[in-house]
């Protein structure tokens, strides 16, 4: 019944014209699970292709940096790999490929597209085993065995293949349920192929390698075939769309030897060109309203990229533009740490990883300096410059090319209104080491009407000083295996906004499902440090209510004064939640009345609540949920939320002043 209920939901989530697609698609696939239409038959390679040129190489690296990535190889030749922290289980340095990695469970070899991943069982969440399907790791090997030679990990890399193509036969089994996988899978495929060689590679120059290399390309053709016969359409177009058209377009310019490479290729770029402009606003933020999928997507991107310019066929200007916008937006709303707020779900992946690193913000300053290599951006120099250039060498691995100069544009010169992608930073002194920060998301709840990664946060309010978060989003924690901790992580309760009648701002459907969109609107303010917004969520109550939220920055800039109230007909039950970091600390500053300290490491804030208000501090509270942050996927800890109740009548203000001040202030 809980499965009926969730596809009855899925289907009113639909556009019109996807009912029809959607049976299609099923109509193919159980005539595929019957033998029907699928690419088990594949073509004879051409022997007179030239082969895709390599868009990476072998970079000149530091002694310690050489030490620290042949280090992380000789730990996967000893059999030892982690996943989401947990260590993955090994038999003679090779993993059981249709096993979860946490619990053992092994995932049944059938039918791919039958093997319902959001289902598999209470205990089970399938991205531990994907994440070692991904095969980011191979690419480690790989790495190892250009820099050194030694026969060790390219020994390794075989049986690696091997046992990877005779434990998932096409198309059995776990992984080939998700082409987004696929997608990932290809572009890490494509980095092994170029490190070890190639064609030429070693590898291959026996029978038994000749032997390996022709089961391999017959994978990747099929790999190409599943994920262009699979391409997530309609509501369901998001990141998966990119990242399945990207393994087929990396796929197809790499390993050009059959003649539908050419054709599967073109419309894979077609696909790219078009997904970009409309899943990037215009100002460069990834509207899925997730701060980690801004990463994900433009690393799918930025492999397309390269490999389309070391192939001669580069992307079109809107293409370059559209993704130039989307690296900004990164470095806009990165702080003087280095870090990004975690706006929406964010599960800890990444498309490929070429470095040993141990920052959380690598990712993301790894983009900025690919980015500024290949651009030659000043101003994301300049940013990577004042937050610390990213550990390991993406930009050798990739650009082929020294660090771009630190010295130009400041960062200061960086956008601060994103209007089109629905952020807004102000502050005094950003991007420098004594910086004010505020995020402000004033932007739609997500993309393609089910928003699967997007959250009830519409108004929510973010709040660092001198690169510390204070007022934090409670971050994302799981995505499958806990139901009602997923629901918590997305819920309003869990974000620093308004909520009214103790409901979310949307209807929850499911792990990737709300039932009714939120649309946030911005009002033109005369004073130049204001910002004034507001949403439709709570329009759905039998007494609609719009929210409206005006912030201003006072006290220059450091004093935030932030002014809800409610359109309505009627006064509602309202809360304001308050989310501190890890490890801070909410104390009244006097015994009787609304001032609030919150206490960070170095850093503090002063609340102070209206007087309406009836305050008071949760922290790990199990029923209900609240007072919880994830940092990492998979990870929680308990955390303070200030709450602020009262009844708002139509037209009242509840006001609350914020400002930032040094760790001094003893609590009462």
């Amino acid at each position: 019944m809980t499965r009926l209920r969730w596809l009855l939901r899925r289907l009113s989530r639909m556009y019109w014209r996807e009912v029809p697609y959607r049976a299609a698609m099923l109509a193919r696939a159980l005539a595929q699970s019957r033998g029907w239409f699928l690419a088990t038959r594949v073509p004879p390679a051409s022997p007179n292709t030239p082969w895709g040129r390599a868009w990476c190489g072998v970079p000149a690296l530091a002694d310690a940096e050489r030490a620290a990535l042949l280090a992380a190889g000789d730990r996967i030749l000893e059999g030892r790999l982690d996943v989401f922290g947990h260590a993955v289980p090994m038999h003679e340095g090779i993993p059981d490929w249709n096993a979860d990695p946490v619990t053992g469970r092994a995932i049944e070899m059938r039918f791919g597209l039958f093997i319902d991943f959001r289902h598999v069982g209470d205990d089970v969440d399938i991205k531990y085993l994907w994440e070692v399907n991904r095969h980011l790791w191979w690419v480690t090997l790989a790495q190892c065995y250009a820099l050194s030679g030694a026969p060790a990990y390219l020994t390794r890399l075989r049986e690696l293949l091997t046992s990877w193509l005779d434990a998932c036969p096409y198309p059995l089994g776990a992984n080939w349920s998700s082409p987004v996988e696929h997608g990932v899978r290809l572009v890490n495929w494509t980095l092994v192929w170029h490190l070890i060689g190639g064609e030429a590679s070693p590898l291959f120059a026996d029978e038994a390698g000749r032997q390996l290399r022709e089961r391999w390309l017959r994978s990747i053709y099929q790999h190409m075939r599943f994920s262009s016969d699979n391409y997530s359409r309609y509501s369901s177009a998001n990141n998966h769309l990119i990242g399945e058209a990207t393994g087929v377009f990396v796929a197809a310019r790499t390993w050009p030897c059959w003649a539908a490479s050419r054709r599967l290729g073109a419309q894979a770029k077609a696909i790219l060109e078009r997904e970009t402009l409309r899943q990037f606003s215009a100002d460069g933020v990834n509207l899925e309203q997730a701060i980690g999928y801004q990463k994900f997507c433009l690393q799918f991107l930025l492999a397309a990229a390269l490999v389309a310019r070391a192939n001669g066929e580069p992307f079109s200007d809107a293409f370059g533009t559209r993704t130039d916008a989307a690296i900004t937006f990164i470095a806009a709303m990165m702080d003087c740490s280095g870090r990004l707020p975690d706006i929406g779900d964010s599960d800890d992946s990444e498309v490929w990883r070429l470095g040993v690193c141990t920052d959380p913000a690598h990712g993301f300053k790894a983009l900025l300096a690919l980015g500024a290599a290949l651009r030659e951006r000043q101003d994301w120099s300049a940013k990577l410059g004042s937050v610390g250039w990213p550990e390991g060498s993406e930009v050798g691995w990739l650009a082929q090319g020294p660090r771009p100069p630190q010295a130009g544009r400041a960062p200061q010169a960086l956008p601060t209104h994103f209007e089109q992608g629905g952020y807004i930073v102000l502050g005094a002194g950003l991007h420098t080491t004594d910086e004010f920060r505020v995020t402000f998301d004033c932007g739609p709840l997500g993309l393609n009407r089910i928003a699967g990664h997007g959250h009830a946060d519409a108004l929510s309010i973010l709040v660092s000083s001198c690169g510390e978060p204070l007022l934090v989003d409670a971050g994302t924690y799981c995505y499958n295996a806990a139901p009602e901790l997923r629901h918590y992580f997305r819920s309003t309760a869990a974000h620093n906004t308004l909520r009214v009648d103790g409901l979310d701002q949307s209807e929850y459907g499911g792990s990737f499902l709300w039932m009714r969109d939120v649309n946030c609107h911005r009002v033109v303010e005369p004073h130049p440090h204001a910002v004034h917004a507001w949403h439709d969520g709570y329009g759905r109550l039998s007494d609609p209510v719009a929210h409206h939220r005006r912030i201003t920055l006072t006290e220059k800039g450091l004093g935030l004064l932030v002014e809800d109230w409610i359109e309505c007909g009627r006064p509602h039950e309202v809360v304001l939640h308050w989310h501190a970091a890890q490890g801070a600390r909410f104390a009244p500053a006097e015994k009787a009345g609304h001032d609030w300290v919150l206490h960070g490491s170095r850093r503090a804030l002063v609340l102070s609540a209206d007087r309406a208000c009836a305050c008071s501090v949760i922290e790990g509270a199990t029923d209900p949920l609240q007072g919880w942050v994830s940092q990492r996927f998979y990870e929680r800890s308990a955390a303070p939320v200030l709450t602020m109740r009262t009844t708002l009548a139509p037209k009242q203000v509840l006001r609350t002043m914020i400002r930032a001040c040094a760790q001094t202030m003893t609590p009462v």
